[in-house]
């Protein structure tokens, strides 16, 4: 019967709600008999009950993330179980939102009164609060790709991660919130100790709402050192615990250079802790830094950003890197595609189609119209798509994939379009690269939709997209992408994001210098310094051979340099591993 209500739920959503926790599976914590990293054992995610169906529990075997849903909801418990390492030393709230200026919690218990440690005996005394967002109800949901991935060359991975979902749902008692649903997401997946986490708002009110930031994570963790001075900067973050979400740029080829949401803050409220200032950065929480300024519509649901959440047993390099890349291997499948590829700096037909011929002839797998080739995917006018379909056929009818660079950021186009600057409020170098366009232009629409026009009607397998948004922020309220300076950052990145789905889903591959990979870019660089490809072929051998040794502790299967531009290239001098 057990199972029953389990299938009953995974079926109908709507009809999950009117079951109790009571209904779920009761968990029995067991450790793990063997190494996730190299054993064949399967490691599934399931949600339990425990405490009399108090509490929900996310497990797999690997980690344990314990949620208390009465009086209100909050993780009790969050534990590596290969180690038994807690995560969790004090309650706080599941998620926080500011609508219209005004900060409100989703979830929490308070009422702990020791924050160094939290003890199994004072979770039933913690209360709520009235002025949060209140616990109502679950869901299981089935766990579905944030990208459809479709490959056309060979992957290590062609399968979707599997796992389970669950939601927690939130309403507010208060009247200015009447109508306002928040749901908190968790995925938890089969063998990785991995969850996920996001949050979706829905108004089904009949007023708009102004979401100005919503913190989708907030884990009091213990610290991972104590030091009687030194501010946060100067000490040690928590290393057993990586964040990872997919808000991430700025053209640093390593995420934790282009992370913008992770944020490590203090904790006044833990009064025992050995710093005398108070200033031990053991509280996680993730936002974007500039926030979001959406404007939500009646009827209209918003999505926040998604944080993974690694468990990691070991401080160990190595194995925390191999933890990492089996992380993008497992979650995030199609980065495991590695096509050997040719650049070419040419459009002659002549020359791309004896370069076509070559490949096929060496065992290359897809060619790049690359820079400087006088590709331009902007132009999207039928007789600059006939000559690039010609082109992609003779291509495919060879085996062979083609596909082209474009350039998006790093370049001017005019006072109308280019991003303005907040602090003088012109187009005048305020951007990442000096001057930019504003994606959210009306250039930068244009742009996005001419560059899925050509590829479309082409038949392209490849953007190499150098520069792709980078994170500025506009001050203009003519561009009609965006309402002004407070929802710029966001609305470039979504739509960012959007247009690599969309590639992604249609089997093009996407080679790009930032951190776009959880919404589906599949290649970057290992890091590269451009004149060095002006040394000799000897010092870049060797340049190269340490910048792999460098740059793949955490990635795996990216490309570093040494490609060769001749438009008449007999052999590319490529290093793929």
């Amino acid at each position: 019967m057990k199972h029953f209500f389990l299938l009953l739920m995974a079926i109908n959503l709507s009809f999950a709600q009117t079951f109790q926790a009571t209904q779920l599976p009761l968990y029995q914590e067991v450790k793990p008999n063997a190494d996730w990293l190299i054993s064949k054992q399967i490691f599934k995610a399931e949600i339990y009950q425990s405490n009399a169906g108090k509490d929900i529990i996310l497990s797999n075997g690997l980690l344990k993330r314990q949620i208390r849903i009465s009086p209100n909801a909050a993780t009790i418990d969050f534990k590596n179980l290969r180690t038994n390492e807690q995560f969790v030393r004090s309650v706080r709230p599941e998620a926080r939102i500011t609508i219209d200026g005004k900060a409100y919690n989703i979830g929490g218990l308070y009422g702990q009164k020791e924050h160094a440690y939290l003890l199994t005996e004072w979770i039933d005394k913690l209360e709520s609060k009235s002025q949060d967002f209140q616990y109502k109800a679950f869901k299981m949901n089935s766990l579905t790709p944030h990208v459809n991935f479709k490959s056309r060359t060979w992957a290590m991975n062609q399968q979707n991660p599997k796992g389970k979902e669950l939601e927690l749902v939130f309403e507010s008692n208060l009247p200015e919130l009447k109508g306002v649903s928040v749901s908190v997401h968790y995925e938890i997946f089969d063998n990785i100790p991995t969850i996920c986490k996001w949050v979706s708002v829905e108004n089904k009110g009949n007023k708009s709402l102004k979401i100005n930031q919503l913190v989708n994570e907030i884990l009091a963790t213990p610290e991972e050192e104590s030091a009687v001075v030194g501010s946060p900067e100067q000490m040690k973050k928590p290393q057993r615990i990586y964040i990872e979400n997919n808000y991430a740029f700025n053209n640093a080829m390593r995420y934790e250079l282009s992370d913008q949401a992770t944020h490590w803050k203090v904790d006044s409220s833990y009064t025992s802790q050995v710093n005398y200032n108070f200033q031990t950065p053991c509280v996680l929480e993730v936002y974007p830094s500039f926030g979001v300024g959406f404007e939500l519509l009646p009827n209209q649901t918003y999505k926040s950003i998604r944080s993974y959440e690694l468990l990691l047993d070991n401080y160990d390099r190595e194995r925390n890197g191999l933890a990492r890349r089996r992380m993008y291997a497992t979650l995030f499948p199609y980065t495991t595609q590695n096509p050997i590829f040719m650049h070419l700096v040419s459009t002659d037909p002549a020359k791309v189609k004896t370069t076509i011929d070559q490949c096929a002839e060496t065992g290359y797998e897809m060619v790049i119209l690359s820079f400087g080739s006088g590709l331009n995917m902007e132009d999207a006018s039928a007789e600059n798509i006939k000559k690039f379909k010609e082109l992609a056929d003779y291509a495919h009818s060879k085996g062979i994939l083609l596909g082209g660079y474009s350039l998006f950021s790093s370049r001017r186009i005019d006072d109308e379009n280019d991003v303005i600057d907040p602090k003088t409020g012109l187009p005048d170098k305020g951007a990442f690269f000096g001057n930019a366009p504003c994606l959210a232009s009306q250039w930068g629409i244009n742009y996005l939709n001419n560059l899925k026009k050509f590829i479309t009607e082409t038949g392209f397998d490849l953007l190499e997209h150098d520069g792709p948004y980078p994170g500025d922020v506009c001050a203009s309220t003519e561009h009609p992408g965006h309402k002004g300076l407070d929802d710029s950052q966001w609305v470039q990145m979504e739509m960012q994001k959007g247009f690599y789905r969309w590639l992604n889903e249609r089997g093009v591959y996407i080679n790009a210098p930032d951190w776009y990979f959880l919404d589906g870019s599949h290649k970057i660089a290992l890091g590269y310094r451009e004149v060095n490809f002006s040394l000799s072929r000897e010092q870049q051998k060797i340049l190269n051979r340490q910048n792999i040794f460098d740059g793949t502790w955490e990635k795996h299967l990216r490309w570093v340099g040494d490609l060769c531009h001749s438009p008449n290239i007999k052999v590319a001098e490529q290093r793929q591993f």
